[in-house]
């Protein structure tokens, strides 16, 4: 009989068993940080976008303020909002070059792109126009005073 199932082995593995697990946990669990429900996880991953949007955050960043790993977030992005961490925040920036226009504050695309951490202009006009049927630079134009035109 091997070493493996004998009563002998059986019985000091169950011990030690029964001391790593005696509270209930197992041993290969992280318990060090909190499990948070997966809307929690949503509303502080959106939260830290919102907050960072001026900052050239990464989709690292999102996922080390949320605790998950940068999959997990993925999957809980691609759930709840068909999208993923990198398109909420380009949408969350995209939003924000538009509060900029409509206050005035916007001068230029180039101007809002390195506001708001695009590498690419064209892409950043791409985007706006797809999510609000004009350019920013048409935005801009419209949003100036007539007298400087």
């Amino acid at each position: 009989m091997s070493d493996e199932t004998s009563p002998r082995f059986n019985s000091h593995f169950d011990a030690d068993a029964a001391i790593t697990l005696k509270d209930g946990n197992s041993p290969l669990q992280d318990r060090s940080k909190p499990v948070r429900a997966p809307h929690v996880q949503l509303d502080i991953a959106e939260e830290f976008i919102r907050d960072n949007v001026y900052n050239p955050i990464t989709i690292v960043d999102i996922a080390t303020a949320t605790g998950l790993n940068i999959r997990a977030l993925q999957r809980l992005f691609r759930k709840h909002h068909n999208a993923t961490p990198n398109q909420m925040l380009a949408s969350f920036r995209i939003a924000t070059a538009r509060t900029l226009i409509l206050c005035g504050q916007a001068t230029s695309v180039r101007h809002l792109t390195a506001k708001l951490h695009f590498s690419n202009p064209g892409r950043f006009s791409k985007l706006y126009r797809a999510t609000y049927s004009h350019t920013p630079s048409e935005h801009i134009r419209a949003r100036q005073d007539p007298a400087q035109r």
